[in-house]
């Protein structure tokens, strides 16, 4: 099964709602720069990857180096050997700091394609299903508190499992969403609190975790401070005794030994697009495993196609404690799959049929489709 052509489509995907957080106050990402690629072997069979990147916005950047780059590296190579695919896409990149994204999209459409060659959902590539279904958290922007909450009481009535909530404002109005969704949502729904390493110092992270604390359960809070300041991650889960977990700090396997070894957080938000596709996902989750560090997998707002990657990971990780983020889909007006995961009463199921199971909309696709 031979690699004949690949094709490389940026994508504008409109957002029902902005997004605001402590990464991007003033500045709302009101749709998604993304990227389609697809695979076309000598086979006939297609094979389907997603782009998946909301902050940098460099999607479009990401699909011209995956076009003139990555494409003519890997046609003429064989489908079915995807490490060596895999292996020549590393080559080509050399390390750069977004080559995670790329190889994340490639390996999707090689895993689809391995599949559909094989008549096997990607789950099964994975070692086969821990789990029918995954359950879903719901996440909600920056806004006025009593937007918030009305978001928080909404997602409790529609069957999601837990609350995030994007921080990293000021404390008054921090504390002011903090609270107005604690009383939506009621008091034994733990919050996850995002503050997107919004908070510059120990000090002031500390003050607004502490403060959170005293009014509301808190499940955990998600990066607090920039990427690399792991020691004063470690100082922030002595303090305050309020779990840490990493997000921005965690993008590779090296990561999770590094913020483990610095004892600086106690949960993982795992990325199949930071780490640089599924199968590098699941090796984190392993790790962890063995160091009993509870994992979720988070979200970059993937669409249709990376979403059911995440979801076919989902269902095959041996360990998933917790509720995850991959709800991607429902920030869109529109997606760019006909037939996808299903989202439904706060649960993630895997799309039926070989490889992803999915199905592109090429009306859609053309819709949204910016070169």
């Amino acid at each position: 099964m031979i690699l004949k052509r690949v094709e490389v489509i940026p994508i504008r995907a409109p957002r029902k709602e902005a997004v605001k957080s402590g990464l991007n106050a003033a500045d709302p990402v009101s749709a998604s720069e993304f990227g389609i690629i697809r695979l076309f072997t000598d086979s006939g069979l297609e094979g389907l990857g997603e782009i998946s990147i909301t902050f940098p916005r460099i999607g479009h950047s990401l699909c011209h180096a995956a076009r003139t780059m990555l494409a003519p590296a890997i046609v003429g190579r064989s489908a079915l050997e995807a490490p060596r695919v895999l292996a020549e896409i590393d080559r080509v990149l050399g390390g750069e700091l977004s080559a995670p994204y790329l190889r994340s999209a490639f390996e999707m459409a090689l895993l689809d394609l391995a599949g559909k060659h094989y008549n096997i959902p990607v789950y099964q590539l994975l070692g086969g299903r821990m789990r029918e279904r995954a359950p879903l958290a719901w996440g909600i922007y920056q806004k006025s508190p009593e937007e918030m909450a009305a978001d928080a009481a909404q997602a409790r009535a529609e069957g999601f499992h837990a609350i995030k909530l994007k921080v990293g404002r000021r404390l008054e109005d921090d504390m002011a969403a903090v609270k107005a969704v604690t009383e939506a949502a009621g008091a034994d729904v733990p919050l996850r609190l995002d503050a997107n390493a919004a908070w510059r110092s120990v000090a002031e992270a500390a003050t607004a975790i502490e403060a959170f604390a005293k009014v509301a359960p808190i499940a955990w809070i998600e990066q607090p401070l920039p990427r690399r300041n792991l020691e004063g991650l470690r100082l922030l889960r002595s303090r305050t005794g309020v779990p840490i977990m990493a997000d921005e700090s965690l993008h590779s396997l090296r990561d999770a030994f590094e913020l483990s070894r610095a004892e600086a957080v106690d949960v993982f938000n795992v990325y199949v697009a930071e780490s640089g596709g599924v199968r590098a996902a699941a090796d984190i989750f392993a790790f962890a495993a063995a160091l009993d560090v509870p994992c979720i997998i988070g979200s970059q707002a993937e669409m249709g196609i990376a979403t059911a990657a995440c979801a076919h990971l989902a269902v095959a990780v041996p360990n998933l404690p917790y509720a995850i983020e991959t709800f991607g889909p429902l920030r869109y007006k529109r997606d760019i799959v006909k037939k996808g995961a299903s989202i439904e009463r706060g649960w993630l199921t895997t799309p039926e049929g070989p490889g992803l199971g999915v199905e592109l909309d090429l009306d859609a696709v053309q819709q949204m489709r910016v070169d």
